[in-house]
Formats: C-alpha cells, sequence, structure tokens
C-alpha cells in the first residue's frame, strides 16, 4: 500500500473507529480506486463499515467478492472474511451458509481460542437448521471436543468440599439487561441463603442498573472480562465451587471452554443456550417437564434435568407497558407478527406463514429485526416473503427499536419459530396479550414455546407439525372475539402461572442442586 493509500485508509479507518459510518463510507471509493497489494485489506475495511450502517447486503456483496479472491497469502484477512460472512448469512437467515462460512474461518485461524469461537458461532447457527438428526449433531460435536483437546487443557483433579453452605457458581457474559438476567435473577433473589453461597462470574464488559442488582445480591461477584479460560478456571477452582452452571453455551461471548479445565465437581448447562454443549466435561442440562421428559436426548450429550413446571422464570427488571385492546378492531383485519430474531425464520417458516395468511382474509404479517434498518435489507426480505406466497402488500416490516414492547399493541397473534423456538419473545407476547403459536420437536430447545404454552394453561396452540400449526393460527385469526378474551386475561395468566412463581421456581431448582451433591 503505497504511502497516500496508507494515509487515507488511517483517515477512514478514523473515521470508522468515531462512530462517522456514512464519512467513511462515501470516502471508500477513493481508496479502492487507488488499487494496490493491500486491496484486500481496504475492502474489508469496507465490509465493517457496511456493518456499522446496518447494510448486511452491502456488506455481504463485499465479503463474497473477497471470498471468491480467496486471499490465501492472507490468512488472518481469511478468517476474518469467512467470519463475518457467517455472521451476515446468520442476520439475513441462510443458516445453511452461515454454518460453512464458521466452519471455514475455524480452518483458516491459526490461534486456538479464536477458533473455539468460530466453531461455537457454527454450532449456534446450526440450531436454526431444518431437518437435522442426531448423526449431524454427534459429527459437529465430536470436532468441538476434538478443538478442545488441542489445546491441552489441563483438568483439575475432582474434590469434595466440606462447606457449611452449597457453592452455586454462575458463568455468564450476560450480567447486564439482558434475557440471560432476567431468567437467573429469581435464583439469587430468592436463594436459601443458610443452604446456598452464591458466586457470580461476570464476563461482561459494559455494565448497567441489572449488573449493580447482581453484584449487590450474589455473596461473592467476580467481574472476568478479558481474563484466559484458564485464570477463570483457576479462580473458580480456588473458590472451591461445588456446582458450576453456565448461562451462555455456544451463544455470543460465551465462556464455555472454562468447563473444558472442569475447575468444579458437578457441571451444568442452563437458561442461555437451546441446545447440547457437546462437551463430556459438562455433566448436566437444565429443563422441565414439558421439554425434558427423558433424562436423555438424541441430540445431546449430558444428562438433562427437569424441575417440575418450567425451568424458565421470568423476572421483570422493567415496568412492562400496559395491555392495549386487540388491534383488529380498530383495524379490521387480523395481524399475524413475529418479533423473534429474523435468523430463526427458515423458508419452511415462510411457507408456512403464507399459508396462514391465504386462510385468513386480509390479515397482514408484522416482522421487526434489525435487517430492516437499510433499504437493501427491507428489499430482500420482500423478495424472499413473495416467493413463499406472501406479497409486499401484506407484510410490515419494522426496524428494531427500544419501544418494541408497546408495539405488541399492533399484534394479535405471535407466530413462533422452528426448530430454533423462542424463549424471552415467547414470554414478552403472552405478558403484553397476544397469544403464541408454536410448534415443538423431539428435543430440549425444540420446545421452549410448549413449555411455556403449558404452563400457561394454553396447550391448544401449541402443536408438533406444520399442518396443525397453520390450522391453530388460522383458526385462531377466523375467530377474533376469542383474540379479545385472552387479550383481557392473558397477562393475568402468565402472572399466575410457573413462569413467574420466582420462590417455586427456586425452591424446585435448589432441590436438584442439593439432589445433585447427594449424587456425588
Amino acid at each position: 500500500m503505497s504511502n497516500e493509500c496508507w494515509k487515507n485508509y488511517i483517515k477512514i479507518h478514523d473515521l470508522w473507529k468515531t462512530g462517522q459510518f456514512q464519512r467513511a463510507d462515501s470516502l471508500m471509493p477513493i481508496l479502492l480506486e487507488a488499487g494496490g497489494s493491500q486491496v484486500s485489506k481496504a475492502r474489508l475495511l469496507g465490509a465493517y463499515i457496511k456493518r456499522s450502517l446496518g447494510d448486511v447486503l452491502g456488506e455481504l456483496a463485499i465479503l463474497e467478492e473477497l471470498r471468491e479472491e480467496d486471499c490465501a497469502d492472507e490468512p488472518e484477512l481469511r478468517g476474518n472474511v469467512y467470519s463475518m460472512l457467517g455472521q451476515a448469512y446468520n442476520t439475513i437467515g441462510q443458516a445453511d451458509k452461515s454454518v460453512k462460512s464458521f466452519m471455514q474461518s475455524v480452518e483458516a485461524e491459526t490461534g486456538w481460542a479464536q477458533r473455539l469461537v468460530e466453531y461455537s458461532n457454527a454450532i449456534f447457527a446450526a440450531a436454526a437448521l431444518p431437518n437435522t438428526d442426531q448423526a449431524f449433531w454427534q459429527k459437529l460435536y465430536s470436532g468441538y471436543e476434538s478443538l478442545l483437546a488441542e489445546g491441552q487443557v489441563e483438568v483439575y483433579p475432582p474434590r469434595r468440599y466440606r462447606h457449611s453452605r452449597i457453592r452455586i457458581g454462575y458463568l455468564s457474559s450476560d450480567f447486564k439487561e439482558h434475557p440471560v438476567s432476567a431468567l437467573l435473577w429469581p435464583l439469587l433473589d430468592k436463594a436459601n441463603a443458610k443452604e446456598f453461597q452464591i458466586f457470580c462470574y461476570g464476563g461482561n464488559r459494559e455494565e448497567d442498573f441489572v449488573t449493580k442488582a447482581f453484584r449487590d445480591k450474589a455473596d461473592v461477584y467476580r467481574q472476568v472480562y478479558g481474563w484466559s479460560h484458564d485464570k477463570i478456571a483457576r479462580q473458580i477452582n480456588i473458590d472451591e465451587i461445588d456446582i458450576l452452571v453456565d448461562l451462555g453455551g455456544h451463544t455470543s461471548s460465551n465462556m464455555l471452554p472454562v468447563l473444558a479445565y472442569r475447575p468444579a465437581k458437578i457441571q451444568l448447562s442452563a437458561l442461555g443456550w437451546v441446545g447440547s454443549t457437546g462437551m463430556k466435561a459438562v455433566d448436566y442440562v437444565l429443563g422441565d417437564e414439558y421439554c425434558t421428559p427423558d433424562r436423555r436426548q438424541a441430540a445431546y450429550v449430558e444428562q438433562l434435568l427437569a424441575v417440575k413446571g418450567s425451568h424458565f422464570c421470568f423476572h421483570l427488571f422493567n415496568k412492562m407497558p400496559e395491555v392495549t385492546e386487540a388491534p383488529w378492531k380498530d383495524r379490521g383485519f387480523i395481524t399475524f407478527g413475529c418479533f423473534n430474531n429474523f435468523s430463526k425464520v427458515t423458508d419452511e417458516m415462510l411457507g408456512l406463514w403464507g399459508r396462514i395468511l391465504a386462510q385468513v382474509p386480509n390479515s397482514k404479517l408484522l416482522l421487526k429485526h434489525k435487517l430492516f434498518d437499510n433499504e437493501s435489507g427491507r428489499a430482500y426480505t420482500l423478495k424472499r416473503l413473495e416467493k413463499w406466497g406472501i406479497p409486499s402488500n401484506r407484510v410490515e416490516l419494522r426496524p428494531f427499536s427500544r419501544d418494541y414492547l408497546r408495539q405488541y399493541g399492533d399484534m394479535d397473534i405471535a407466530l413462533d419459530t422452528f426448530p430454533y423456538t423462542g424463549g424471552m419473545t415467547t414470554f414478552e407476547a403472552m405478558y403484553m396479550g397476544v397469544p403464541v403459536v408454536s410448534r415443538y420437536g423431539n428435543s430440549r430447545g425444540q420446545r421452549f414455546g410448549y413449555s411455556m404454552l403449558m404452563n400457561v394453561g394454553l396447550e391448544d396452540m401449541a402443536v408438533d407439525n406444520a399442518d396443525d400449526y397453520v390450522y391453530v393460527a388460522a383458526t385462531l385469526g377466523n375467530n377474533p372475539d376469542i383474540l379479545c378474551d385472552l387479550r383481557l386475561h392473558l397477562r393475568e395468566m402468565v402472572k399466575k402461572s410457573p413462569l413467574m412463581d420466582e420462590q417455586e421456581y427456586a425452591i424446585q431448582v435448589e432441590g436438584l442442586y442439593r439432589q445433585l451433591m447427594q449424587d456425588v
């Protein structure tokens, strides 16, 4: 890169870093026209700028060009390109391409820790793949275990401590305003302090009022952001944790490799991840009587634990908006909707949604996601919807916004995704008076909607096949008077259900903890 090009690169990079995304993007043509040996690096910067602008399709176009150029002599750049491709494909709902790209990033990266990150990204994206089987997951998890072994992790020898209280360690990068914190809070706030001592290991850099609440409530709160996996494991072992609970699984910024060191005698996965960790070092996964009726499921390496009722119990850190009247009464038509992450929306789901709209005259579909912040993202989505029988005049695409809860006031019926079902979004919809229609499968992660609907008393809205999913949603849409009644009573139904019974939930989970300690 010439001296002049380098100056331009630094200038554009600085504009991007300081949040001047539009200005940085407008100067990119000058840099690219200059050409030179470092043009690939300049294009990658252009892709980062497009991402910051929310232009996923623009980012993808640059990345696909870079992929075709291969960048064989620049392994670090190749790793970044494949990783960014994986994230971009995931955002637009192309899970198959996302998984493939992340796995290519695993091969391109040279650092062990980063390869683990990319492998977790691949497993996360795979959760949205339709029609996967046991052999698929076994192969995927086996690869993760093999990669862990490459790090020559030194496992701590098992020890049984004799504490006056059972020490529970919670490991998460989401001790902040996040669904995981809403689910975990009851286990701290309602903990039996005479029997349990709570340690929190926070891997999140950002801290807010929720972080402060956890700092104040936990017996010990350790900020471990930026620590290496082995350092975190060493601290957990020094703290003599009896039961270590990972809350991230293969989600973003997870610390799952810490468990490979076996810093605690008993290790389990809970709340933040829909699937198996794929790790032999993890003994158990938390579930409930509806999503984990058996101790073994084909797609899980671990044993499954089941609490009575729901393994999800939601605490509200913020005041929720009031429930509004059913929107169909003013609009004269039914509005179906889905606020789930759009990466969960498969082509099969779009086909089912098209069938539902066809059976409910004048009905519309409301979708919300960051992909719709940009015109290219909206155009791409509308074209995809059209392919599956959903014309643009029956769709409303809204960008993500902080007031999204109020926008449930514009939705009559929520449609859950499959096979990667909703969690917090399902709860929020019902709390805002919007009934949810959910399809469920055989594995724990495919039964979250089923579990929540069973616990609230809306079991008729959970079905195990595509045709019934369409039938139930369409029948509900064609009987709007039922929606008015549900709108009035659904919040109270949720409040009185196991989904919000924090004390009973803590009792249930602590009962499992005691049983695990007796079994070792």
